[in-house]
């Protein structure tokens, strides 16, 4: 079985990651120009490929490489990270706020969170995770 340690060590690596990408957004049919583009040497290239493919992220079809099921799952949660971390200096303003907000009642700061959370964030998929913050939390 495939544990979430063995998928991160696979993509732990900015080649790694930078391949498995190409290939989930469909760049990979020309491996020379990802090699030379993004500065993986052939050896590089391989021993990330057989990485990522042993791990069940991409499979190879009609020639050339692919995401698996798994592997489109993984890149819409990296996806996730990458678009978090874009937010990177609004979510420390939350975390402040979160931990220093002096509201009286539980309501009032879940309420006020919400409203720094619209404020900041512009992204739907990012608010919804916030905002969904257990109360014990908040």
């Amino acid at each position: 079985m495939i544990k979430t340690t063995d998928v991160l060590s696979a993509l732990s690596d900015d080649k790694a990651l930078i391949l498995f990408n190409a290939i989930s957004l469909g760049k990979c049919s020309d491996c020379g120009t990802l090699m030379k583009s993004s500065g993986i040497t052939q050896s590089q290239y391989y021993s990330r490929l057989r990485r990522i493919a042993n791990m069940g992220l991409v499979k190879r079809e009609n020639g050339k490489y692919v995401t698996t099921v798994l592997g489109r799952v993984v890149y819409e949660t990296i996806s996730i990270i990458d678009k978090t971390l874009n937010h990177y200096w609004a979510l420390i303003a939350i975390e402040s706020f979160r931990t220093s907000s002096t509201a009286t009642t539980k309501e009032d700061k879940s309420m006020l969170m919400s409203m720094l959370i619209d404020s900041l964030i512009d992204d739907n998929q990012l608010k919804k995770i916030l905002t969904n913050i257990p109360a014990s939390q908040v």
